[in-house]
């Protein structure tokens, strides 16, 4: 009676793993093929760059 109990507890909760794995929302989620270019617009300035590039300006460049 116990080895009965004990195969059908862990086969119950192998099937409860499983059902819990496979209604996960990242499963209908497919990445991007590597062929593809990236829409993804490049990240906006730092302030560091901006003061690095005003300060560039105003020296004329690199002599």
């Amino acid at each position: 009676m116990i080895d009965y109990i004990a195969l059908g507890l862990t086969h119950a909760l192998i099937m409860l793993a499983l059902l819990h794995v496979l209604v996960r929302p990242d499963l209908d989620h497919e990445d991007p093929l590597a062929d593809e270019p990236e829409t993804v617009p490049p990240p906006p300035p730092s302030p560091r760059d901006k003061r690095r590039a005003r300060l560039a300006g105003k020296r004329g460049g690199n002599a």
